[in-house]
């Protein structure tokens, strides 16, 4: 983040002639500050989606008025800045203070609720059994000498969302998984349970999505998948059960 908020300065730098190329600072910039708080506005609303998944309509509602307390503190300090006299500034000072302790205190303490395992629809592939992730499930499988495929996902991950529609719901993939009777195993981190924390820190993963392939058998190492990934992608390191390759590098998408 820091290179990309560096490099146009140093290529100015480097290249003093480009700064003639630059618009030149006017009323589009007013414009162009309105419109890009739009895409803020489109944010909000997804955190709104993302609260209402972990913490469900009460959590809702508190993340609303926190927003509207908030809001109200920002309109007191633009009020105060505008004030004339010194006991108007400090009026508004006063509730823009107040205000934000509120709105901070009602954001931090939203309500959580428990939130199941494995949602029965989340990370669901059409005519395939979905099995919550669990520790002790995934040990007993493999001590069976079973592949396991396992997909740790979130409700409100966007990129879990995306690989679930185009590369895990194909009946490509489906047709492959029951073709090697893989166990399909989702785990759930929408409320980040420990114990699923605690397998993403196995595999050095601070966060989801997480695919990893169990060939079947402790002594096979297991493949871990890009985050990204694609319908062949999957269909590769299916196709890898049960062959010396399976304990090599995850494929390429």
């Amino acid at each position: 983040m820091g290179l990309g908020l560096a490099t146009p300065y140093l290529v100015l730098a480097l290249f003093p002639r480009l700064a003639a190329l630059l618009p030149r600072p006017g009323r589009w910039m007013e414009t162009l500050r309105q419109v890009l708080a739009f895409p803020l506005y489109g944010a909000v609303a997804w955190l709104a989606w993302v609260v209402a998944e972990e913490t469900g309509a009460n959590g809702v509602l508190v993340f609303g008025a926190g927003l509207v307390v908030l809001g109200f503190a920002a309109w007191a300090w633009a009020e105060g800045a505008r004030a004339v006299s010194k006991q108007g500034r400090r009026i508004a000072e006063t509730l823009t203070v107040t205000a934000a302790l509120a709105a901070a205190a009602m954001l931090s303490g939203m309500p959580g609720r428990a939130v199941p395992a494995a949602a029965p629809e989340l990370g669901a592939i059409a005519g395939v059994e979905t099995v919550p992730f669990s520790a002790a499930r995934l040990d007993a499988a493999l001590a069976r000498g079973e592949p396991v495929f396992v997909n740790v996902t979130a409700a409100w991950c966007l990129s879990c969302l995306v690989n679930e529609r185009m590369a895990l719901s194909s009946s490509a993939v489906a047709e492959a998984l029951a073709a090697r009777h893989v166990t399909y195993m989702v785990g759930d981190w929408t409320a980040q349970d420990p114990a699923l924390t605690a397998f993403l820190h196995r595999f050095g993963r601070d966060g989801v999505p997480l695919y990893v392939l169990f060939p079947g058998g402790k002594e096979q190492k297991p493949i871990v998948l890009p985050q990204i990934l694609t319908e062949t992608t999957v269909l590769a390191a299916l196709e890898r059960l049960g062959t010396k390759e399976a304990a090599a590098s995850p494929p390429a998408p």
